[in-house]
Formats: structure tokens, C-alpha cells, sequence
């Protein structure tokens, strides 16, 4: 072991910031960004349904642009994290993942919404 190689670093893996640390740094910021959109849409919408009309907006820039851009901005990251050797096999999937099971329930919900609807007398 030489005395510019850390000690953590285990033989045939890069070392922490070999490579594209931005990559990394990218993906943490992204992450971050997009768990405090999430996080954020059900208060704007709670905002403007109080009756606080301006939030109508917000709430609809963060789901329609702000979250679709974090999302698909995660998954290119993870696969580059991956592709790099410096990422989990786990975070590309689970990006892409997390997106398609709610998108099919959003679908769901409103289509069975529609038919118990036409029942109501």
C-alpha cells in the first residue's frame, strides 16, 4: 500500500474519487432534490385546496416539469453510477422503478374511479 492510497480502499475497486466524483456529488443533489419535491407536492396541494389559489400553480409545475425532469435526471445518473463501477446494480432499476408503480396506480384509481361513478344512481 502506498502512502497516497487510502487505507479503505480494498484491490481491484476504484478508489472514492477515482474517476467522476461529479457523478456522485451529482446523484446525492439530485436525490435530495427530488425526495423534497415529493415531499412537497402534497403541501402544495393541501396549500391550494385551502384556499389558497396561487399554490395551484406550484403544485402543478412541481409534478408536471420539476419532478418528471429529477426523476429522469436520477435514473441517467444512477446508470452512470453503475456504468462507472461506483454505483449500487440495485439504484438504476429502483429509479425507473419507483416511477412506474405509482404512474400505474394513479391509472388505476382513476379508471375504477370512472366505473364505480357510472354506478351512482
Amino acid at each position: 500500500m502506498s502512502a497516497h492510497s487510502p487505507a479503505h480502499v480494498r484491490p481491484g475497486r476504484p478508489a472514492p474519487h477515482a474517476g467522476r466524483p461529479g457523478i456522485a456529488t451529482l446523484l446525492r443533489l439530485v436525490s435530495w432534490l427530488l425526495a423534497a419535491s415529493v415531499f412537497a407536492q402534497p403541501l402544495l396541494a393541501g396549500l391550494f385546496l385551502d384556499g389558497h389559489t396561487a399554490w395551484r400553480d406550484w403544485h402543478a409545475a412541481n409534478g408536471m416539469l420539476l419532478l418528471p425532469l429529477l426523476g429522469l435526471t436520477q435514473l441517467v445518473l444512477a446508470v452512470l453510477a453503475r456504468r462507472t463501477g461506483r454505483g449500487p446494480g440495485w439504484l438504476p432499476p429502483a429509479s425507473l422503478a419507483l416511477h412506474l408503480p405509482l404512474g400505474v396506480a394513479l391509472v388505476g384509481l382513476a379508471g375504477t374511479l370512472l366505473v364505480h361513478a357510472r354506478r351512482v344512481t
